[in-house]
């Protein structure tokens, strides 16, 4: 390692010795040319060669001990920067500022890959428990005579919203690669989501209007009905039997509409955060909180918007804000 680093070091500092050696030759030239004696010029050249050796070796003496304590930061596993050798030039500076960009930007990346990590094994441990309610409510059912294909059917919708969710979940993390942006006609895409909900709404005996609209929407198609059935859902969760869900069209803003048992004021500002259930979720011992968090993901990929407002015990509007908006490219 010694003989690679000096070698190392004279091509670091080849210009400095070829400028030394040049001008010693000029030293020589200029004695030669003006006839004057050969011995002041030697007597020079030899201390101006001794000073510069001298101070090379101070130089490759400094530039070997932060050689070898830069390979002793290599091996370690986490680079201590505090630990680099103090800069001898403006490049050097230089250099040790960028090493501090990317080790910042590593760390950052780092932490959120550990963060996507905890939150995936935080949403499948919710989602599995969430996943067991109707398929042991299905197993029941199989075993009452005569068998419900009514309820089986409605548990058999919520296992496949389940399902839906899980996947949903990963083409969020996926981002745009799984996106197919083009115009829709609106309400074919609300029908749709009704349709895959109708289960739901007729089990509690719930009425759900449509209006008569003809909008054409810029969206994906996947990612609008997954949040449409995900309201809808909720929805039917929150309404009492014989109670009604509307969906209509304001401007640019389709609006689900319930006169269920609203959300209280406290729990408004939180109902989109991952994993919140609030007073509601908490009565319902099924939610987990996840259903929304990945509405408004969703709908901030697909450069919407999505809020929602409620009073308790007259009902929830949830608002999808259908105007393009920048997509969120980073």
């Amino acid at each position: 390692m010694k003989s690679g680093c000096f070698f190392a070091y004279l091509k670091a500092r080849r210009w400095c010795i070829l400028l030394l050696i040049t001008i010693l030759a000029l030293l020589f030239a200029v004695y030669g040319l003006y006839g004057l004696p050969w011995g002041p010029a030697a007597y020079t050249a030899l201390l101006i060669a001794v000073l510069s050796l001298g101070a090379g070796l101070l130089d490759y003496r400094q530039v070997r001990k932060k050689a070898a304590l830069l390979a002793a930061l290599e091996q370690e596993m986490v680079l201590q920067l505090e630990m680099l050798p103090q800069p001898g030039d403006l490049l050097e500076e230089r250099y040790q500022a960028i090493l501090r960009t990317l080790n910042r930007r590593c760390t950052e990346a780092e932490q959120q890959k550990e963060q996507a990590l905890r939150d995936a094994s935080q949403y499948y441990l919710r989602w599995s428990h969430q996943a067991k309610t109707p398929l042991a409510a299905m197993r029941l059912l199989l075993q009452e005579e005569p068998v419900s294909v009514a309820l089986l059917s409605q548990e058999l919708l919520k296992l496949e919203q389940y399902v839906e969710m899980a996947l949903q979940y990963q083409r969020l993390g996926s981002g745009f690669d799984d996106l197919l942006l083009q115009a829709y006609p609106l309400e074919r895409l609300c029908r749709e989501a009704i349709k895959r909900t109708a289960p739901l709404f007729i089990h509690k005996k719930i009425a759900v209007h449509l209006g008569d609209f003809h909008q054409m929407v810029l969206t994906d198609e996947k990612g609008l009905c997954f949040v449409l059935e995900q309201l809808l859902t909720n929805a039917v969760k929150y309404t009492r039997s014989g109670g009604e869900v509307s969906l209509s069209l304001e401007e640019d803003t389709l609006v689900v509409a319930d006169n269920g048992i609203g959300i209280l004021p406290e729990d408004l500002p939180r109902v989109f955060d991952w994993g919140y259930t609030g007073q509601n979720g908490r009565l319902d011992k099924r939610s987990t909180g996840i259903g929304l968090a990945l509405c408004r993901q969703t709908m901030a990929l697909l450069g919407h918007g999505i809020s929602i407002e409620s009073q308790v015990g007259k009902g929830t509007r949830v608002q999808l804000h259908l105007e393009r908006k920048k997509l969120p490219m980073d």
